[in-house]
């Protein structure tokens, strides 16, 4: 039987009109109020405000053809527009009331009139028995909200109910399914409410004990009926699923197609899939559906995210969360699909956004196939990051998450008393020493004064009222899925125990792949070029062994010859890796502590690391939409060094990809500035490139590489080399990589590091080098085609400048389709990875380091649309037209 508020309605329409949700403008808010006054009729006139509430009472005649009329008036500037005069009128008609609605004056000033006739079939409804003081009070709260509104302007009257007015909506009847340890505390809130219609769990026992004990509470008339007479029972208007999680979808879409609300407990489902279907459902149904994250509505949260959104903890960058305890172990998912839901939606509600990045890591100890200690990486493209750890096998109970923001930190405890739930700490950075140093503030901590609330009695008002109103909840399934999206994403690398979805800092071992699902398609193929030098590697690894000096061997002094011929280079002294290599260039320098060196955002740590650890502060510069470092920023490099009082001595250029920087552009930024800046050209990536016939090694004042097995020249295990056209450097570099030796070995003439060349992979290097320039050929050959079908295409290949030739170290493609592309790539056996996730002054070592102009948003920006697939000198034509056509499917060329 529907509610008495569509009596009316059906007398004269059908059922279905009937029980449709009435289209309402805001002031109808307080028309519901005004019709609970029955047998009083109001009129509001406003003129410069509100000049007076009259009262008439009703003309007493009989009943069938008694009438009253009831007007609204208030001023038509912009108060009453067409669509909501519109939408009052059809609201006052599902009421089966005549309206009359027209414009008059009033002392020269327009106002929109709303009359009222309460006739014939609305008397019963309207004509209610208050006694005298509940009519004075609902006198009194009507002329409250008219004074309330400035100029009395209906509109912006908020919405409120009378709960003796006959037209409030129906009080919602609910059925808890479920009556395990945590349907009871669903229950008894439930119950508390005043909403409990019945309980229903697959144990008939449980369910009557249930009632029995909720009728020893003085809740006597709770049913117990089964789950199919549940949904069918048109007394019960709202079911709340605390069942396991493996029943939600299919309970929760059935609930929905019977026309009830649904509450679901998390997690709302166990798959996308099952999501996906609750979610149509809920669309199609129109019904009202919320998941149980029941930690959004702790008043301790609410006031965190509050803290937040008003920016007094200043930009977010890392929030740590622990949920540990000992039990209860679940039979049907991991401990963090049981416990992480919390975590994940209250992370995702701070941050703003879903994750870009995951990477995950779970122990077994109980069983071999459910996870018992779990924990998770989070990354978030605007630099926020998460970590999330929990268990079920832990000695004492945790529930805590710690928020750090650039200026301030929050910790949220639910284990400590109200009064510590949380605390905020105040703090600062230090750059007086030119390195930063974190400063507390005088007081060690502030406690947030909180109200104490019970969050699941809080959860279950908040779905009444949804329900009572229509509003969408906090916990919608739209706020739902992309928790389900973490949490499979999280599950899928448990069950696998692979890599994470996307690259981390560190750089990949080439040869490795993963033992269950191999790739058809690596990045690079070491196999197939050793087949290449293989006789060659057997001569000179003889020859090591032979000699048996296996460090700084004959082999070392012959390779940094032939990479001198390579490259054009007057000098290359070599070294134990390309990091190494940085760090020698820069002690040769001759950087201090303090000076200030300018490096892109946009790259690989080991760029960045040398800087630091020598005393010095980079200044983060944004790269230009080549993905190098942008010369037109130099000069706000050095403002911004400078304001800080540092010393700009000198620049990093990364050349990205095998691709160089543009140094003829950076060489003029250099020489505009006072001190005519140095310029270190980063080319681990990039050892082969030419600039108009100008080799890498020869295009900045100093050069470095890397020898790591993925790069264009790559040896079997470490090693980097320097190069430059400066003798004395030369002499420095090579003191400097031996302990800072003289002349004489027990002569130390400076502070050095040990950094030599082993002869194996000087030996590994001189064979490759024999093959090296036909290698650059076909690596030419695969990225153009690739260029040329990929242009115009989702995946835009990078353009080079005129000019530039590029070692093509790898290929790399902006996409804002990346996460979509990968899984097609992975589907068909092919590799990618993501150089690089996460700009460097966004990850934690680096984020209290200066950044020009204060952002990097083309680096940013980058992070979140690369992606690098196959191209090595031996993909065959066969392998490339298989990665092409799922780079390109979908699309016409």
């Amino acid at each position: 039987m529907p509610h008495r508020k569509f009596q009316t309605a059906k007398n004269h329409r059908d059922r279905r009109f009937a029980e449709q949700r009435p289209l309402r403008c805001p002031s109808c808010a307080l028309l519901e109020d005004l019709l609970g006054i029955g047998a009083w009729a109001i009129t509001a006139s406003s003129i410069g405000g509100l000049a007076s509430v009259n009262q008439t009472q009703k003309t007493k005649t009989s009943e069938r053809t008694s009438s009253s009329k009831l007007q609204i008036r208030y001023p038509t500037g912009g108060d009453l527009q067409d669509h909501q005069r519109e939408a009052c009128s059809q609201y006052i008609s599902h009421r089966g009331l005549r309206a009359v609605m027209a414009q008059t004056k009033l002392s020269q000033r327009s106002v929109d009139v709303v009359s009222l006739e309460l006739g014939h079939g609305v008397e019963d409804r309207v004509k209610r028995p208050y006694d005298r003081r509940s009519r004075t009070q609902l006198q009194d709260k009507v002329r409250r909200r008219l004074l309330e509104a400035e100029n009395n302007e209906l509109a912006i009257i908020p919405r409120t109910r009378n709960p003796m007015s006959s037209t409030t909506s129906p009080t919602p009847r609910v059925v808890v399914v479920g009556c395990g340890q945590w349907g009871q505390n669903l229950i008894r809130n439930f119950a508390g409410l005043e909403v409990l219609e019945a309980v229903v769990d697959s144990n008939p026992v449980k369910a009557e004990d249930s009632a029995q004990q909720l009728s020893a509470q003085g809740h006597d008339q709770v049913r117990t009926p089964d789950w199919e007479s549940a949904l069918i029972d048109t007394s019960i208007s709202a079911i709340v699923l605390a069942t396991p999680a493996p029943q939600h979808a299919e309970m929760a879409i059935a609930a929905l197609n019977s026309g009830k609300h649904v509450f679901i407990e998390k997690p709302l489902a166990l798959t996308m899939m099952d999501g996906e279907l609750i979610q149509a459902a809920v669309h199609k149904s129109g019904k009202i559906a919320m998941v149980g994250h029941s930690f959004q509505y702790h008043p301790a949260f609410l006031k965190l995210k509050t803290l937040i959104h008003q920016g007094e903890l200043g930009r977010l960058m890392h929030i740590h969360s622990r949920r540990l305890g000992f039990g209860r172990i679940r039979h049907e998912e991991d401990v963090f699909w049981n416990l992480a839901p919390h975590d994940i939606s209250m992370i995702l509600a701070l941050v703003g956004q879903s994750p870009t990045n995951i990477e995950a890591q779970g122990i077994r100890h109980l069983r071999p196939h459910i996870a018992d200690v779990a924990s998770a990486n989070l990354t978030f493209a605007n630099g926020a990051t998460a970590h999330v750890m929990v268990s079920w096998i832990y000695p004492q109970k945790e529930r805590k998450m710690i928020v750090v923001g650039e200026r301030a930190m929050a910790v949220f405890d639910d284990c400590e008393p109200w009064e510590n739930k949380l605390r905020v700490y105040q703090y600062r950075i230090d750059w007086a020493s030119g390195f930063p140093e974190t400063q507390k503030d005088s007081s060690e901590s502030q406690m947030v004064s909180l109200e104490s609330r019970e969050p699941v009695a809080e959860e279950c008002r908040h779905f009444l009222e949804c329900i009572r109103t229509g509003q969408n909840p906090l916990t919608s399934i739209e706020e739902a899925m992309p928790v389900v999206r973490v949490l499979c994403t999280v599950g899928e690398i448990l069950r696998q125990q692979q890599q994470p979805m996307a690259i981390s800092n560190l750089e990949p071992t080439p040869t490795s792949t993963s033992p269950r699902a191999p790739e058809m398609f690596p990045l690079i193929d070491l196999a197939a070029q050793k087949v290449k030098i293989q006789a060659s590697l057997r001569e000179r690894f003889a020859a090591v062994f032979q000699h048996m000096e296996f460090i700084m061997g004959p082999e070392v002094l012959e390779l940094e010859g032939r990479l001198c011929e390579f490259s054009g280079a007057a000098h290359a002294v070599t070294c134990a890796s390309g990091t190494d290599a940085l760090t020698l260039a820069l002690l040769a320098l001759g950087l201090r502590k303090g000076d200030a060196v300018l490096v892109p955002s946009f790259t690989f740590v080991a760029t960045v690391e040398p800087v630091v650890l020598l005393g010095g502060v980079p200044i983060f510069i944004d790269v230009d939409e080549s993905l190098t470092i942008n010369p037109a920023l130099i000069s706000d490099g050095v403002d911004t060094a400078l304001g800080l009082g540092l010393r700009p001595v000198g620049m990093i250029a990364v050349d990205i990809f095998g691709h160089p920087a543009n140094y003829q552009a950076l060489r003029t930024a250099a020489n505009a500035t006072a001190g005519k800046l140095w310029i270190i050209a980063d080319a681990a990536q990039s050892f082969g490139a030419s600039v108009d016939g100008c080799r890498v090694g020869t295009l900045a004042d100093i050069t470095t590489t890397s020898f790591f097995p993925s790069k264009p020249l790559g040896c079997y295990g470490d090693g980097g080399a320097v190069f430059t056209d400066d003798p004395e450097i030369a002499s420095v570099l090579r003191s400097l990589r031996l302990h800072g030796r003289g002349d004489e070995k027990f002569d130390n003439i400076r502070v050095g590091l040990n950094s030599r060349l082993d002869s194996l992979q000087a030996a590994v290097l001189l064979c490759k080098l024999e093959i090296f320039e036909d290698e650059l050929a076909s690596r030419q050959r695969i990225a153009s085609r690739y260029t040329s079908i990929l242009l115009g295409s989702s995946a835009r290949p990078l353009i080079l400048r005129e000019g530039v030739v590029s070692a093509w170290a790898s290929y790399t493609v902006r996409t804002t389709a990346r996460a979509m592309l990968q899984t097609r790539l992975k589907e068909q056996g092919i590799s990618s990875c993501i150089y690089y996730p996460r700009a460097i002054h966004k990850q934690a070592a680096y984020q209290a380091y200066p950044v020009a102009n204060g952002s990097c948003d083309v680096a940013e920006l980058a992070c979140t649309e690369v992606l690098t697939i196959p191209m090595h000198p031996y993909l065959e034509a066969k392998a490339q037209d298989r990665i092409l056509a799922v780079m390109t499917q979908g699309q016409s060329r």
